[in-house]
Order: structure tokens, then sequence, then C-alpha cells
């Protein structure tokens, strides 16, 4: 495994982007990028930055065919993947509840609104008078909450979906 390969799985076993590691390290994204192409090299004391963050030898990092030590992943870069599986985690959860909540209202409508042209009918043939008035109610009305809630959860969801996209985007460039 060459440095490229092995600076880009420490990364991803840190859960960091290249962003996150070029910003701990006080250079570009790009040069981040350039390193983990093998299009150039870390200079001496960007190596050992690299090695002091990731707390591994030099000569682990530069080596031939060593292995990268996975247990020597910082316990501030753990915190992190943690909280950002969290948040996905708590997104997910509720752009699910919405869209539960939503199905439920509507079946409940549905029923409602089924019940109501039942009771409807029964009415008007028991009523021979003809002084039976229709009283409709207003399905739309409350449809549109049900409605709301299945929206909300759809784009709970989406962003959810968009977030796990570009995190899988970040780690692969």
């Amino acid at each position: 495994m060459n440095v490229g390969e092995k600076i880009k799985k420490i990364r991803k076993m840190a859960g960091m982007t290249q962003e996150e590691l070029a910003e701990k390290m006080n250079v570009s994204r790009q040069t981040i990028s350039k390193w983990e192409k093998e299009i150039s090299s870390p200079d001496l004391d960007s190596a050992i930055a690299l090695c002091e963050l990731f707390e591994i030898s030099l000569d682990d990092l530069m080596k031939g065919e060593q292995s990268v030590r996975e247990e020597k992943i910082s316990l501030q870069d753990m915190i992190k993947i943690n909280q950002r599986n969290q948040k996905q985690t708590v997104l997910l959860i509720s752009g699910l509840f919405f869209l539960m909540i939503g199905a439920l209202a509507t079946l409940f409508i549905v029923a409602i609104e089924s019940s109501t042209n039942s009771i409807e009918y029964m009415l008007y043939r028991y009523i021979v008078t003809g002084q039976y008035s229709s009283a409709p109610i207003d399905y739309g009305r409350l449809m549109a909450p049900a409605i709301l809630l299945i929206a909300i959860g759809v784009i709970l969801s989406m962003v959810y979906t968009i977030e796990k996209w570009k995190g899988k985007k970040r780690d692969d460039s």
C-alpha cells in the first residue's frame, strides 16, 4: 500500500472528509486530494503532522506494506463520527414518523368519510318527510394536515438521503 492509499484509509477510518483533514493540517483540500491520488507527496513537516494527528509512526505511514493501526483513531474523531451518525438517525426517524402519522391520519379521514356517507345514506332512506338537509363535511380541510405531515416526512427523508449521498461523495473524493 502506497502513502496516498494509507492517507486515504487513515482519513476514512477517522471518519473525516478531505476538507476536515485539510483544515486540521492547514493545507487546501486539493493538497489532500493530490496526496491521496499520488500526484504529490506530503513534505516531511506535513508527514510528521499527519503522524501526530493520527497517532501513527512515520515508519507506518511511509513504509511499504505496513498495516495501518485502526486503534489509533482519536477520541475527538470518534465523537464527531458518532454525532454525525446521531444527526442522520434523528433525521431519518423524524421523516419516517411524519410519514407514518400522515398515512394514519389519511386512513382515519377516509374511514370517517366512508362511515359518514353510510350514515347519510341511512338517514336519507329513513327520513321520508323531506325535512332532512345534508350538511356535507369539507374533507379537503381535514385532509390538509395529513398531506402536510406526509410532505414533511418525504422532505426529511429526502434530506437524509441527500446528506448520506454528499457524505459518501466527499469520502470518495
